[in-house]
Order: C-alpha cells, then structure tokens, then sequence
C-alpha cells in the first residue's frame, strides 16, 4: 500500500547507497561503479551504481528526472507516461509503461514518488516504488511488473562547481517466466546504459526546457501543481484493503407481545413450527364469559388436556393423541372438545360425532384396504415358491 515517505525513509536511502557491505563489484569504470547484492526471499538481485557528472550540475540532472514532458523526449523504452494523482507537495502516483526486447511482452508500473530537497549545498533524492490504484489495475497486452526500491542520491561534486554525483539503487521484479539468472546477468549491463541516456539527456534539458511554452517545475514550486487530488485509499491492495464486516441480524423475527398475525394469533416473539403443541394457561377456577372469550382470542387453539365449558359443564378432555390418522377426525375432535367460543349447541355436538364417525370409518377402510393389499402379496410371493 502506499504511505507518505518520512525522513527516516531517505536516512535510509542514503545508508543504503553508501554502505557497501554484503555488496560485489561488477563493474568499474573511470567514473561509473556498479554493485549487486543478492536479497534474501528472492530471486532477483539488487543493483547499485555510483557515477559522476562533470558538467551537469545536481539540480538540472533533479529537473530531469522528475520533468514528464521531456521524459517523452529522451526515454526512447517509454511506451506510456501520465500522472495518476498527487497525494500531497512531495509525494504523486504515475503510471509508466516500458517496451521489452522481443518476444517478451512489454512491462508496466504504477510507482509511487517522493522526493525531497535539502537546499543548494545538501542533498536531493528521489524515492519510488510500485503501488497498487483502484483505476489501474493491470491491463491486456502488459506484464505488470514490481519495483521494490528505487532511489536516486544527488549531491553536489565539492571538486567542480558544474559537476554533481549520483548514487542509484534499484531492486525489481520484471514478473512473468523471465529467468533469474538471465535478468540478474543483464541487470548490471543495462545500468551503465541508463546513466549514458541520463548524461545525454541533462546537458539537452536547459536548452529545451526554455523553448517550451511554459516554465512549470511543480516539484519545486508546489504553487503549480495541477493534478487531481488522491487519497491514500485509492492505493490500497485488496488484501490489505479493511472489508466491512456484515452485521448478522437475527433469523427470527421478534414482534412485540400484543401485536396480532395474519391468522388472528397474537405473536409472542418466537416462531413455533406448524404442528406443534403449545402449552396453554390454566383457567381460573371460576372464569365468567368475557373472560373466557378473551382467552379464547389471546392464545392459539390446541389440542390437550385442557378443560372447556359444554352445556355450562366444566368436563376434563381426554390426552391428545400422539398420532393423528387424518386432518378430518383431528378437526372434528377439535370442535367436539373446545372451541374459540368455550360453549356448542346440542345440535352441533351432534354433528361434530358424525364427522368423527365418518373420519373413523374411512380410517377402517384405508386399514383394510391395506390388509387386503397385504394377504394378497403373501399369497403371490407363496405362488412363486412353490416347486413343480
């Protein structure tokens, strides 16, 4: 994820440049040294190059490296270059992309800068790095490649007064099936080349520059800056990135205690199965109508040892039965045992025992049907066993 660079992050740089410990020479010219270093966890090595500039001084070589238009000019493995954001005066987020040699395809980077300038007779250094951005991710036809660490050191060559040193350091990971060995072989050939287009390109800068038709260096003057404006959460990894947790709402509803169900049931906050046998509150030993009534309408209608008022006679009702053979028998008990308004006339008591009747009449025929169809697998399966 990207994150301002602070000081300590250029103290370090700085170290990184100046101590060669755990560093091998590779190459050594009149003015240019290159150094690698094998990185523990992975397979690429890190390069280092020191070189001198005789007739460039420190702040055209910054210019250089931080101008995007002339960038355009003199980076002939340019492919793409444009600024994404800048986080604050010091710090931006760009998107470069580079041709490769073929077959290989070419590379692209989203690279977080930051630089800073300590004044005329000090130091400046730039400092960079891959970063993830929400609008680029990689794309078709590219290879999105990493860089780890990379950073310039410019300072000012105390034995010419139009000459300046630079310290560069650089760990990437080209990604995609490239070699380790063959890219650890190239890295330190193509360093020195880079510093050659680099030289070339800082003594052109001044006599472009003044040709353009505008002077802007918003790395010197943040009074110029005119890209948009991007926050550190536009930077974020998908796996570092927080994800919202979801809050878990409870599977049963919970309703208030008097409010009424579609099927006139008052709901009591809990969901009971359909089927299933509620318990219901005894009755006082001597209700009156209205109280009944009102029972009758504030709990649900089931079948138990519960006791109803026929004919003015209160009566206990027999256990229910645990299995019930048919809805029509179940209802017709239910309205002969209790109903909804604790009282049935005579001639409705009379009715309910003939729907009983009936309900147990077609339960004796289903019994026999089934020892009819019984008898007569017994007596084909006794068929079949017999021997001729």
């Amino acid at each position: 994820m990207a994150r301002i660079a602070e000081d300590s992050d250029f103290d370090a740089l700085k170290r990184l440049v100046d101590d060669h410990d755990g560093w091998t020479l590779e190459l050594a010219k009149s003015d240019t040294q290159v150094y690698t270093r094998p990185v523990p966890g992975c397979n690429f090595n890190m390069v280092k190059i020191h070189t001198e500039f005789g007739d460039v001084t420190a702040d055209t070589l910054f210019d250089v490296l931080h101008d995007p238009d002339y960038r355009k000019v003199w980076d002939s493995h340019m492919l793409a270059s444009h600024e994404i954001g800048v986080l604050n005066v010091n710090n931006d987020v760009g998107y470069y992309a580079m041709s490769c040699p073929p077959p290989l395809k070419p590379r692209d980077f989203v690279l977080q800068r930051s630089w800073l300038d300590t004044g005329p007779q000090g130091e400046q250094m730039l400092l960079s790095r891959s970063v993830p951005h929400k609008n680029f991710p990689p794309k078709k036809g590219y290879v999105r490649a990493m860089s780890y660490i990379t950073g310039f050191v410019l300072q000012t060559n105390g034995n010419s007064k139009t000459g300046c040193l630079l310290k560069y350091v650089a760990h990437c990971d080209p990604q995609g099936t490239l070699p380790p060995w063959l890219v650890n072989k190239v890295t330190h050939t193509l360093g020195p080349r880079m510093v050659k287009d680099l030289k070339k390109a800082a003594l052109g800068y001044v006599a472009w520059k003044q040709q353009q038709p505008h002077l802007r260096k918003p790395w010197r003057f943040p009074e110029e800056i005119n890209g948009p404006r991007i926050s550190i959460e536009d930077c974020l990894d998908e796996t570092t990135r927080p994800i919202p947790i979801p809050r878990l709402l409870p599977q049963t509803p919970t309703t208030s205690s008097s409010a009424p169900t579609a099927n006139g049931r008052v709901a009591t906050g809990k969901v009971t199965p359909r089927g299933a046998v509620t318990p219901v509150t005894p009755i006082s030993q001597s209700p009156s109508v209205s109280s009944l009534n009102n029972t009758a309408a504030s709990s649900p209608v089931v079948i138990s040892a519960s006791t109803s008022n026929i004919n003015n006679k209160k009566e206990e009702t027999k256990p229910e039965r645990r299995w019930l053979p048919r809805r029509e028998k179940s209802e017709a008990k239910l309205n002969l045992n209790g109903t909804s308004n604790g009282a049935v006339s005579k001639k409705e008591a009379k009715e309910a025992k003939k729907a009983l009747k009936a309900a147990s009449k077609d339960d004796s025929e289903v019994k026999e049907k089934k020892k009819d169809k019984e008898g007569g697998l017994k007596k084909r399966r006794s068929l079949l066993s017999l021997k001729f």
